[in-house]
């Protein structure tokens, strides 16, 4: 056998175990992204900007997430003038129907974070409470102070292992 052949066939037995092995990797079962549940008096402002915010910096860096928001209360805070500034940071609060927070909520997700007063809402006791400035008031504050928490939520996202 000259040695070119014996490449060929070194070559040829690693690509059949490469194929051999490939259903088993294939197989294994996926990575369930975590899930992050955030929440807060009315579940239309902070709890939906944090979900919406969350959801778009996890794609742009490649995280697997599930975001949710809830309301203890649910109801329309989005006043028009901010309703025009999220829309134009590509921000839609309203992506997904606002539903009040149950009981199954909590204990369904990885991760709560709490603001406001929905951090003292029963079942929320070991919810992380967020400290946010008001959207509707102080948008500017607001968003420079959600925009580190995000980041650094999705840092220890991105560091957990894997949970089939």
């Amino acid at each position: 056998m000259t040695r070119t052949t014996l490449v060929i066939d070194r070559r040829n037995l690693a690509l059949g175990l490469l194929l051999i092995a490939s259903p088993a990797i294939a197989q294994a079962p996926p990575c369930a992204p975590p899930r992050v549940l955030f929440v807060c008096p009315a579940g239309t402002v902070k709890s939906a900007i944090a979900r919406e915010h969350l959801k778009r910096r996890a794609r742009e860096r490649g995280v697997a997430v599930s975001a949710s928001s809830r309301g203890v209360h649910p109801e329309d805070h989005v006043s028009p003038a901010l309703g025009s500034r999220l829309a134009a940071d590509g921000v839609d609060p309203g992506a997904e129907p606002v539903l009040a927070l149950a009981a199954n909520d909590v204990s369904q997700a990885d991760i709560v974070v709490a603001f406001d007063d929905a951090a003292r809402a029963p079942g929320l006791e070991r919810a992380r409470a967020w400290d946010i400035p008001s959207w509707n008031s102080e948008y500017d504050r607001a968003k420079a102070a959600m925009a580190p928490r995000i980041e650094a939520l999705l840092d220890e996202l991105a560091a957990r292992p894997c949970r089939p």
